[in-house]
This record gives C-alpha cells, sequence and structure tokens, in this order.
C-alpha cells in the first residue's frame, strides 16, 4: 500500500502551491533522497484515453530529459487513486533570480546559454514535445551555474494551466492566453527563448515598455526590435528573428543553436555602453507553478535514519559525475560538449576524493563515513559524516548524519568550526545548522 506521502518512487515533503488543476509539492526521490525533486499532482482522476494521452506524454518526456540541460524527469504515472503525478529534479535558484541579483549577463556567456537551452529545446521537439513556458523563472540555476530548463508540468496534459500572458508569449497564442486556454508550438518556443536571451542582455522589448500601451497589444507587438547597445550585431539580428511576428520566419530550435554556436566570441567586442539593469516587467515572478525549494528541504537528508540492510548512499563523484552526464546529453542531443563547457562558467574549487575526505574526520569522527558531499562554487565544501555509537554494553545504536563543512584557503581545506561567522555563506550555515 503506497504511503500518504508518497506519489510512486517520490517522497512529498510540503505543499508549496495549490490551483484548479493540480497541486504542487517538495520532496525527494527514493534513489537518490539528497535530491530535492518538485512534484505536481492532478486534482482529477484520468481514465480512457485521457490516462493514455498522459502515460505516452510521461514515457517521451523520461526519454528527452537525459539531455544536460533539460531538468530530469524523476518519475511520472497515475497514483493508485488515478491522479496523474509528476516529479522533476529542482534546485533553489532560477535564471530570474540570477538576473535580478547581477543585472545584464556578457555577450559571450549569453551567446553559450543559448546555444545550451535551444539545442535543449532542440531535444526535446524531436521527440514530440513541446514546452510551452520558456521563461527565465522555468530556467534552473544548478551547480556550478550550469541551466537546466524546467516547468513540463504547465503545458503537460491533464496537468496543464493556462498561463497568464507575458512577454513571452508569442503574439500568435495572446488570444488564446487572455481566454485562459493552452496554446503552445515549437515557433512560439523559440520566440519565448529569443525574449530570454533578449532579457538576459539587457534589451528592453517593445512591448514591455512602461509607455506601451499592453504587453498584449498587436501593433507594439509587431514593432521590430533594436539592437542591444554593446552587443554584437550578429546576435542581435539572430534574436531579432527568432522575435519575428511571423512564426515562418523564425528559426527552428536546432538552427538557433547552430547559428549561435558559429558566432565567433573573440570576435565580439567588450561591453562599454551596454545596459547595466534587467527591466522588472521582463522578469515574471508571481503567477507561475513553483519550480524551485528552499533551503531546509534541500537538507532535509540531515535527519535521515539508517537505510535498511547496511545501505550506503553513493558518495558523488561531482565534477567527473556531472561532466559524464553532460558527455552522454551531448551525444544524445547531438550537440558538441563545448555547450556544456561554455555553461560551466565558473571553475569548480578543491574537490577532495572519498579518501582524502576521510583522513580530515578520522580525528574527530574515528568510527565516522563521508555518506555525502557537495563542492559548491564558493570556495565551501560541505558534507555529511555518519557515525555509529556504542550503548555501553557493545550494542551498536543507530547512526547520526553529523554535518561538516571545510573552507578552501590556499589548496588548503581548513574546518570551519565558527558557523556563525559573516564570512560563512548562508547555505553553508544552514547546513551546519547554526542559521538563524
Amino acid at each position: 500500500m503506497t504511503s500518504a506521502n508518497a506519489v510512486g518512487a517520490a517522497t512529498i515533503d510540503r505543499l508549496l502551491h495549490r490551483d484548479p488543476v493540480a497541486s504542487v509539492f517538495s520532496g525527494n526521490h527514493s534513489d537518490d533522497p539528497a535530491s530535492p525533486v518538485t512534484i505536481t499532482v492532478g486534482h482529477e482522476r484520468v481514465d480512457g484515453s485521457r490516462r493514455e494521452v498522459f502515460l505516452e506524454w510521461a514515457s517521451r518526456l523520461a526519454g528527452a530529459t537525459t539531455h544536460p540541460h533539460l531538468s530530469n524527469c524523476a518519475t511520472a504515472g497515475l497514483t493508485e487513486s488515478g491522479r496523474p503525478y509528476m516529479a522533476f529534479q529542482t534546485t533553489r535558484r532560477t535564471l530570474t533570480d540570477l538576473l535580478l541579483e547581477g543585472g545584464p549577463l556578457p555577450t559571450g556567456q549569453v551567446r553559450a546559454v543559448g546555444v545550451a537551452l535551444a539545442d535543449a529545446l532542440a531535444h526535446y521537439h524531436h521527440h514530440g514535445l513541446i514546452h510551452g513556458a520558456v521563461q527565465p523563472s522555468f530556467i534552473l540555476v544548478g551547480r556550478n551555474k550550469i541551466l537546466q530548463l524546467t516547468g513540463y508540468d504547465n503545458t503537460a496534459p491533464v496537468l496543464a494551466r493556462p498561463l497568464p500572458a507575458s512577454v513571452y508569449t508569442a503574439p500568435e497564442h495572446l488570444d488564446a492566453a487572455i481566454a485562459g486556454e493552452v496554446a503552445a508550438s515549437p515557433a512560439s518556443d523559440v520566440y519565448a527563448l529569443g525574449s530570454v536571451l533578449y532579457t538576459a542582455l539587457g534589451g528592453v522589448l517593445p512591448w514591455a515598455r512602461p509607455e506601451s500601451a499592453s504587453i498584449t497589444d498587436p501593433l507594439t507587438r509587431a514593432a521590430p526590435v533594436g539592437p542591444i547597445p554593446g552587443v554584437s550585431r550578429t546576435i542581435s539580428e539572430l534574436l531579432a528573428a527568432c522575435l519575428s511576428s511571423e512564426p515562418q520566419q523564425r528559426p527552428s530550435a536546432s538552427d538557433l543553436a547552430s547559428s549561435l554556436s558559429e558566432v565567433d566570441i573573440a570576435s565580439i567586442p567588450v561591453q562599454r555602453m551596454a545596459p547595466v539593469n534587467i527591466p522588472n516587467t521582463q522578469l515574471p515572478q508571481t503567477g507561475l507553478r513553483p519550480v524551485t525549494v528552499n533551503t531546509s528541504t534541500e537538507l532535509e537528508i540531515s535527519s535521515r535514519k539508517r537505510e535498511p540492510d547496511g545501505f550506503r548512499r553513493r558518495l558523488r563523484k561531482v565534477t567527473t559525475g556531472t561532466a559524464g552526464l553532460a558527455l552522454t546529453g551531448a551525444l544524445l542531443g547531438g550537440v558538441a560538449l563545448a555547450t556544456y563547457a561554455a555553461t560551466n562558467t565558473e571553475e569548480p574549487p578543491l574537490c577532495p576524493d572519498e579518501t582524502e575526505l576521510s583522513k580530515l574526520v578520522d580525528n574527530t569522527y574515528p568510527d565516522g563515513e563521508v555518506v555525502d558531499r557537495d563542492c559548491g562554487s564558493s570556495g565551501f565544501i560541505t558534507a555529511y559524516v555518519e557515525t555509529t555509537g556504542g550503548s555501553g554494553g557493545g550494542e551498536e545504536t543507530e547512526s547520526a548524519a553529523v554535518p561538516i563543512a571545510w573552507q578552501v584557503r590556499n589548496d588548503r581545506l581548513e574546518r570551519i568550526r565558527d558557523c556563525t561567522a559573516a564570512t560563512v555563506p548562508e547555505e553553508v550555515k544552514v547546513h551546519l545548522e547554526c542559521a538563524d
């Protein structure tokens, strides 16, 4: 019998959102408890042809999300009562957060992001799927700032709910959005991605300016988008083609990825008069199903109990594991490994192997075993050490997972003992359970 807080292979933690069609929860997948997932569960039971349509769609989604720049579909199916559900891997941040914090991105970085996400869309379209909700709030920022498109539940069969009209809605689908209907196409996905990249460069879309009558005004939508100061003319022209009011004049996602990849980054001039702000009207933060989880959810693993049958979770090889995933996705998606490398904009810090970390914890926890680690991009390494105490009579007591963290200094690891220090990032404080 299925647990009340479990949906398929996913375990529900807490409710994040509820709308007329479905409820969205945060949780974990049984195969990888340390990786958070967002779980969408439909309110309505489905049967007959609708059941088959959803299951066939879910099967295609599972095959499509092997791409490194698509958030992995962890599980999808029907509950025992016949309600559709799906769970996909998530993070704590999106491209919206990145742009709000740092403003427009450099041209070369946006070009790399465009290659990665356009190839991801092409891969998605190749599997007979249409996304229909491409915008910064549905682009996750993962480890080492690798971007992944997510938010599949917004247009999934029997789970879809209409999205409000926004600057990312293609002109041909504005009437449907206003009428509260779901409408999407491969051409509208390209239009939305073009809007995202234009926004990431700091460009102001004509229909998003404060003085414009409405984002749904057909005359404004037909206006050509102008070049962005300090941005390569070639890239500006590519994005202008994506934002054409005529769907047939837009490039396919595959052609966009190919064209962007051919732009010579070395020839792009340094931005001198480029925009420094992102228009608020182009970064929607409300009215969307949540795709991220908060810190406490992601670190829920700290209170877990011993797994049965002496099971030990695999110590993740962060650097090689991520590169392996990217290479696999690159081969499946027909994109060069440079797509992955281009979006991995920061060198990962020193990431010790299992033997090195074990030596570091031996003095404090002689019986400890490192069961998880995370090498972030901010120069800090966090881990959990599983220890087994004694009852005094020779019997083994239940194990405990102790959080521990180090800071990389001059290629050495220094143990963090005062986790309340201002120099310690908030996520590390939460990991060490000393956050406010």
